[in-house]
């Protein structure tokens, strides 16, 4: 029955229904704006809701087909009497509520369906509409004014409270006025606000979301930090590119520390489009994010460039294997991604050499040593890295070319004694007694027979026992003391004892 009240309800817009006085009207408490979808929020109240079935909502239509402009109409039925609020999300006469272009009118009738079937409504609510919000920047004084309006009687309104920062919103100012001024100590281009009227019954009501723009009319197209190089000796090197065609008088960059969260300021002094600023003061093993911002004559920020970090490099050596470990970032301004990326390597204080280059998907890297050792005798054990990471720079389609910190890595020394050699054996690895080691200095073994003889002495971690004692006579089968000392890359002093056991 139901349903079918519902179709012909629809179908008859006015002058069909059966009016009756003693239906309790529903009183509008707030008309306002749903923060999630940006439509307007109707609540209302009734003092016996079980009297009725439900409720009609009407919303004066100014646009719509085939009703008459400026007329209230229904664009909701609400078939339970418990309900007491609505989100206009409806598109009824090819029409929606646009509360944050003009205000929205809205009335609320309720309904009951009589024992004979008919349907009686009362009488409408008095109107109610939603907020107003108007808002404007003065350039010179970095001031947003704004008004607004609201349909309550001021006598039920404690105050207006003005938001930014939609959709975690910020209050700014709690005022009695239907007018404010606000001031931002940072600048941006453009901001969202939204004013919430506080009713003396403790609801709250808000207005639509508005964006005031704090850009001048000419704005640079272009500004941007393309590619951030680690320079030598100290400090980064941004390569910036800016449109010429812009009011642009002058550009402040930031440098924000992105550990510590603290930030710098300095204004740039630019003569052309495309420039090099040298940041010196910064540490190149440090992560930063960069950004710009286009100022006009009044001071005021006109454009803000994304912002860019530099590229930091970290080594480490592995807890498991004879490997370091490189990790990066990749710089943040990479819209496309990386390209590929250059491994750069140097030993003991020398200079930087082509090592490897790794895929556009990896932003680490895991080098063995044990080639490279087993080519050279690397006593000291420092390494030293750097990277190249080349991406697209989309807007001009070419390649930049991001440089990291050189890090560096002094490597403990890394030494294995195997506790048996065999002269006799088929594997010639088994012959001598020697240990497995990296990055030793002053190294020095001594074997000994358990009676205290000297057998055998070295100063080559390359060079072994082969069992023999300095007689060249083939020791019995038993157990011998070895005795090794190094000097690590620290200064420290390691000795390191054992027993080794003769087979054949």
């Amino acid at each position: 029955m139901k349903k079918l009240m519902l179709t012909f309800f629809l179908a008859v817009i006015t002058f069909s229904t059966v009016l009756s006085q003693d239906l309790e009207i529903p009183e509008i408490i707030s008309v306002g704006v749903d923060t999630l979808t940006g439509k307007p929020l109707i609540t209302w109240t009734m003092q016996n809701p079980d009297e009725v079935d439900g409720y009609i909502i009407k919303r004066l239509i100014t646009d719509g087909d085939g009703v008459i402009s400026g007329t209230y109409n229904n664009v909701a039925i609400i078939e339970n009497n418990k309900v007491f609020s609505y989100v206009d999300l409806s598109n009824s006469y090819n029409t929606e509520a646009k509360a944050e272009k003009r205000k929205e009118y809205y009335r609320i009738s309720s309904f009951k369906v009589r024992q004979d079937g008919q349907t009686i409504y009362s009488l409408m609510s008095d109107e109610a509409y939603t907020m107003t919000l108007s808002g404007e920047f003065d350039y010179c004084t970095n001031t947003f004014s704004f008004s607004f309006s609201s349909f309550y009687d001021s006598g039920k309104i404690s105050g207006y409270c003005l938001h930014t920062g939609f959709p975690k919103s910020e209050k700014l100012i709690i005022t009695k006025d239907t007018v404010c001024q606000w001031q931002f100590k940072d600048f941006l281009p453009s901001r969202n606000f939204a004013v919430e009227t506080i009713l003396t019954n403790g609801v709250s009501v808000f207005s639509p979301v508005i964006y005031v723009d704090a850009e001048e009319t000419v704005v640079p197209e272009k500004l941007e930090i393309q590619n951030i190089t680690a320079g030598n000796p100290k400090g980064l090197e941004l390569k910036i590119k800016i449109s010429e065609n812009s009011s642009t008088s002058k550009l402040l960059i930031t440098r924000r520390d992105l550990e510590t969260d603290e930030n710098q300021a300095a204004e740039l002094d630019f003569h052309n489009s495309n420039f090099i600023f040298c940041d010196t003061s910064a540490d190149v093993s440090r992560l930063y994010a960069f950004r710009l911002y286009a100022l006009n004559n009044c001071g005021i920020a006109i454009k803000i460039s994304d912002s860019t970090a530099n590229s930091v490099l970290k080594v480490s050596s592995s807890d498991t294997e004879n490997k370091n470990i490189l990790e990066w970032n990749e710089p943040l301004n990479m819209v496309s991604g990386a390209i590929k990326t250059e491994i750069f390597r140097s030993i003991d204080d020398g200079d930087l050499e082509y090592a490897d280059v790794v895929n556009s998907m990896y932003s680490d890297y895991q080098e063995s040593l044990s080639n490279i050792i087993a080519n050279k005798e690397l006593y000291d054990g420092k390494f030293c890295y750097q990277i190249k990471i080349y991406h697209k720079n989309t807007s001009e389609n070419d390649t930049l070319v991001t440089v990291s910190n050189t890090a560096c890595i002094e490597r403990e020394p890394v030494i294995f004694f195997p506790n048996a050699l065999n002269p006799k054996s088929v594997n010639t690895d088994n012959w001598e007694f020697k240990p497995k080691a990296d990055f030793l200095r002053d190294y020095k073994m001594t074997i000994y027979s358990k009676r205290g003889e000297n057998l055998f002495e070295t100063t080559d971690p390359a060079k072994g026992w082969d069992g023999y004692n300095k007689n060249g006579k083939l020791c019995p089968r038993d157990s011998y003391v070895y005795i090794a000392t190094f000097t690590t890359s620290h200064g420290k002093t390691v000795t390191k004892k054992g027993y080794v056991n003769l087979v054949y």
